[in-house]
C-alpha cells in the first residue's frame, strides 16, 4: 500500500491540508484583478497552496502560470523564463500547433521563440534571446503581449511569481534595475493579477512596505500562518485511514510539527513507514514516547542532509547566535550570562540576529521575542555537538 503522506514537492488535491478561509480569499482577489503578495516562513506551503489556488482558478476560466525565480541567476535568464511562461499560458488557449504557433509570433516579435514537441507528446517551448537584452522591451512584450492576448480573449490571467524576492540580488535596485521595469510593465496590464511568493519572507516584505521600492503597496499582503492544530489533526486522521490505519492520541505529532505543514507531511511519512514496516500493521496506533521519539529521530536524521550545508553557510556568530536560541529560546533579551559563553556582547548579538532575522531563519514572535523559525532545525541544532 502507498504511502499516504507526500513531502518535499507541491502537493494539491486530497495531499493538500486545510487553508479552506485563504484559497477562498484568494480565488476572490485574484479573479477580482487584485494581486496578492504571500509573507511565511519557509515550509508553511505556500507554492502548494497557490497550485491548489490555481486550480480553482482553472475551472472558472481563469488562464494560470507560474514562474520560478529559483536558481535564474542571470538577468537574461529570467527575461527568458517570463517569456517561455507567457507564451506557455497563450499556448493553452489555443487547439492546434499551428495556430499556437501563428499567434505566438504576432504576439512575441521580438524574439524568435521556438515551439517544439517533445517525445513525451508535450510541448517544448524555447525563448530565443540575444544579448546583450533590451530589459524594458523584452519584460513589455512578454507581460503586456500576454495581457493584449487575455483582453482579445475575454478571459483574465493570474501569472504566479514564486521566489519573486531573487530578482533584487540578480540585479541592483535602481531606476532601471530589474525590479523597477517588473513594476512598471506589470502596472499596465489590465487582465492580469499576479501572485508574488517567497521563502525569504523578510526580504520579500521590504519590497512591497518600503516606499524607497517600486513595488512599495503594489498589492495585498497576505500572511500566511500556521495551521490550526484542530484542521491539521483532522487532515493527518483522514490520511491513515485512508490506508486502514487509525491512529490514536494526535497531540504529539502537533507539538512536534508545530502548525508547518511540510514537516506533518515528513513526520507522518517516517511515522507510516514504521509502523507498516512490520509484519504485521497494526490497525490502531497508539503513539507512545517510544514511537515518537523513534519517528522523530529518523526524521531528524533525513533533514540533516538539508540542515548541514544551511548550518555552514552562516558566520561562526550568527552560528552561535542560532544555538543560543535554540538552546534558551525564546528570549526576547539575552541575559549576560548566557552570551558570556559564547564571549558575545549584546551589540554583537543584536547585530547578528538581525541578519538573522533578513535570512528568515529567525523571526519575532507576537510577544517580541527572538525564536527559530524551523522548529526542526531547532531540535537539529540541539541534539548535535557543535
Amino acid at each position: 500500500m502507498s504511502n499516504p503522506f507526500l513531502f518535499g514537492k507541491i502537493v494539491t488535491g486530497e495531499h493538500f491540508c486545510n487553508r479552506v478561509a485563504e484559497q477562498r480569499m484568494l480565488v476572490e482577489n485574484l479573479t477580482g484583478g487584485q494581486s496578492v503578495v504571500i509573507i511565511s516562513p519557509r515550509r508553511m506551503g505556500k507554492s502548494s497552496l497557490l497550485a491548489t489556488v490555481a486550480a480553482k482558478l482553472k475551472t472558472k476560466g481563469v488562464v494560470c502560470g507560474r514562474v520560478d525565480f529559483f536558481a535564474l541567476n542571470s538577468v537574461s535568464k529570467v527575461l527568458a523564463e517570463t517569456l517561455r511562461v507567457c507564451a506557455g499560458m497563450v499556448l493553452t488557449q489555443e487547439t492546434s500547433l499551428k495556430r499556437s504557433m501563428s499567434v505566438i509570433g504576432d504576439i512575441f516579435r521580438r524574439t524568435r521563440i521556438a515551439i517544439e514537441p517533445s517525445p513525451d507528446g508535450s510541448i517544448a517551448i524555447k525563448p530565443e534571446l540575444g544579448l546583450p537584452v533590451d530589459v524594458h522591451s523584452t519584460l513589455n512584450e512578454a507581460i503586456s503581449g500576454l495581457d493584449r492576448f487575455l483582453t482579445k480573449k475575454k478571459k483574465k490571467g493570474v501569472l504566479v511569481l514564486d521566489e519573486f524576492q531573487e530578482i533584487a540580488s540578480i540585479d541592483k535596485f535602481g531606476e532601471s534595475s530589474l525590479e523597477a521595469e517588473f513594476r512598471t510593465v506589470m502596472q499596465s496590464a489590465g487582465r492580469l493579477s499576479f501572485a508574488f511568493l517567497g521563502s525569504r519572507a523578510t526580504t520579500l516584505a521590504e519590497m512591497f512596505t518600503r516606499r524607497s521600492r517600486p513595488f512599495y503597496q503594489a498589492a495585498k499582503v497576505v500572511e500566511l500562518g500556521r495551521i490550526d492544530r484542530k484542521s491539521m489533526q483532522t487532515y493527518v486522521r483522514k490520511r491513515f485511514e485512508s490506508v486502514g490505519i487509525r491512529v490514536e492520541n494526535l497531540s504529539p505529532v502537533l507539538d512536534v510539527v508545530e502548525g508547518h505543514p511540510d514537516y506533518m507531511q515528513r513526520f507522518c511519512s517516517h511515522l507510516y513507514d514504521i509502523v507498516s514496516a512490520a509484519d504485521a500493521a497494526p490497525q490502531t496506533v497508539v503513539l507512545d514516547e517510544s514511537l515518537i521519539g523513534k519517528t522523530l529521530k529518523e526524521m531528524i536524521e533525513r533533514c540533516a542532509l538539508i540542515f548541514i550545508p544551511e548550518w555552514a553557510s552562516y558566520p561562526p556568530r550568527q552560528q552561535q547566535v542560532l544555538s543560543l536560541l535554540a538552546e534558551k529560546g525564546p528570549l526576547r533579551r539575552v541575559p549576560s550570562v548566557q552570551l558570556a559563553e559564547y564571549d558575545m556582547s549584546h551589540t554583537t548579538f543584536n547585530t547578528d540576529v538581525k541578519q538573522l532575522l533578513r535570512k528568515g531563519v529567525v523571526r519575532k514572535d507576537n510577544a517580541g521575542r527572538y525564536r527559530l523559525t524551523d522548529p526542526v532545525f531547532r531540535r537539529w541544532i540541539t541534539r548535535r555537538d557543535l
